[in-house]
């Protein structure tokens, strides 16, 4: 007997019948909101039925929304998205979808057990993925959870879209509220927008898209962080790495398409899902505009290993993957067959010395800003050690506090307070110099601890007081409280 008690009870509804004509023949998988099965109708017919945990059915808020999976999938009508092709609630009362029955595996366990995704295949998985959001962008609706584990490689070669479950829906999904600041999805594939609880459009699916791709290609995630907190606040304020310098590997035009697709600018993404699906069709063969920089020759070799996060709802968390070699034929000029092969040996040398010469500047460049960096970091402790002196001293005021349930609120905050400025505000929050204001775009969607191990949200409190809600220390009104800003933050 497992010692889980989820599972157990997940596991006890083997071989009984729902609704006295869907017998659960075997669990298939355990997530944190639903259990999925695979299982029988009374006339023969094999399906998948997804049941709401009972702990998460008390939610009228989230059996809305596990609800509003069917609705999605049945506005949107594409063959590349899960079909469901009933709703019900069990006799305990817990909501469940029945679904067509897939045969296959998640695009994050493929990765796993095959040593990785060939660059063509993952290109074309990409592709009808973009193909289904363009579809559920056109009618509102926005996915908000793409990521390896909700792309379902079928064994027949298909692609199938899962989990429209948290989907944010412009007509027919009034029945579910999100509240401002909350956050909807999977971490290491959300948009900067998407964390920072603002509104959001289909570009927040290509963004994940492109994480998708960068996770399976790069053998990583766009960030990593130690912690949940320091994961989170990298991906709200720090653009993505090039591709190109995590897996040179990969072909340029691919690097361009993923770059562009995790653009932090909201205006230098792509501006739909069909521009990125053409970009990638143009690479795959087909004639389409390029809506990215077209590079002369590309490449794609072996690469290290990667391991892709587990899923939200069902299937098993895959683990380590290589990727397989790609070759692209890129015409060669021969050295001795080229008439301008030994003119040219004098201009090679010419741009190596060069190349040279701006690698040298560039680290020279590189070391002027470190310094700076430096020099900030010990300014900002020395900060610090005054700030808690003049708390030991008894020079700390009173932290002002409220007893009102705090309610959500945009992420507008203050204006910034410079680490030169003024003597702090009288009502001064304590402990002195524990949490800071995370800047990002002249706002402060969070307050995150000096060492920033923890990230707490900005709110509104009831007396209109916006604090930094849910610390140890109570709601800690954000008046007073120094700014990091994006450039200057520096981790353990």
């Amino acid at each position: 007997m497992s010692d889980d008690p989820q599972l157990a009870h997940c596991t006890a509804r083997i071989g009984t019948v729902l609704r006295g004509k869907w017998r659960i023949d075997s669990l298939i998988g355990v997530g944190g909101m639903a259990a999925v099965y695979e299982a029988t109708h009374r006339i023969g017919r094999r399906c998948a039925i997804k049941i709401l945990h009972p702990e998460i059915a008390v939610s009228k808020e989230l059996r809305a929304r596990f609800e509003q999976e069917a609705l999605a999938v049945n506005q949107l009508g594409h063959p590349a998205a899960v079909n469901v092709v009933d709703i019900d609630t069990s006799e305990d009362g817990s909501p469940f979808l029945v679904m067509e029955l897939l045969d296959g595996e998640s695009l994050g366990k493929r990765a796993h057990r095959s040593g990785g995704i060939e660059e063509r295949e993952l290109l074309r998985v990409a592709s009808t993925v973009l193909e289904v959001l363009d579809v559920a962008h056109g009618l509102g609706i926005v996915h908000r959870d793409i990521k390896p584990d909700n792309l379902f490689l079928t064994s027949s070669g298909g692609v199938k879209v899962l989990d429209f479950g948290i989907a944010r829906m412009r007509q027919g999904g009034s029945n579910v509220r999100t509240r401002i600041g909350a956050m909807l999805g999977t971490l290491p594939y959300m948009s900067p927008e998407q964390i920072a609880g603002g509104e959001i459009d289909g570009r927040a699916d290509i963004f994940a898209v492109g994480a998708t791709m960068f996770r399976i290609l790069a053998k990583r995630r766009v960030h990593e962080g130690s912690t949940e907190s320091e994961l989170l606040i990298k991906m709200a304020t720090q653009p993505a790495p090039a591709l190109r310098t995590v897996a040179p590997s990969v072909s340029p035009e691919v690097c361009a398409i993923v770059d562009r697709a995790l653009a932090f600018d909201l205006s230098r993404r792509y501006p739909t899902a069909r521009a990125m699906r053409e970009d990638i069709e143009r690479v795959l063969g087909a004639s389409a505009a390029p809506h990215a920089p077209t590079p002369a020759s590309f490449r794609a070799d072996v690469s290290s290993a990667i391991s892709v996060d587990g899923p939200t709802m069902a299937a098993p968390a895959p683990g380590q993957a290589m990727q397989a070699p790609m070759v692209v034929s890129v015409p060669p000029q021969s050295v001795a067959t080229s008439p301008q092969a030994g003119s040219n040996s004098p201009f090679l040398m010419i741009a190596v010395i060069g190349s040279f010469v701006v690698a040298v500047l560039l680290a020279a460049v590189l070391f002027v800003v470190r310094s700076r960096g430096s020099a900030e970091d010990t300014r900002e402790s020395a900060d610090d050690e005054t700030s808690q002196e003049d708390e030991a001293s008894g020079s700390s005021r009173t932290m002002a506090t409220s007893s009102g349930t705090s309610t959500p609120s945009s992420t507008a905050g203050p204006a910034p307070t410079s680490p030169t400025a003024a003597p702090l505000p009288a009502r001064r929050p304590a402990p002195n110099g524990k949490y800071r204001l995370l800047m990002k775009d002249g706002k402060y969607p969070f307050c995150v601890t000096s060492k920033l191990k923890y990230a707490y949200p900005v709110r509104t409190n009831a007396e209109g007081v916006k604090v930094c809600s849910g610390t140890p220390d109570g709601p800690i009104p954000i008046d007073g409280l120094k700014a990091y800003h994006p450039s200057e933050l520096q981790w353990e």
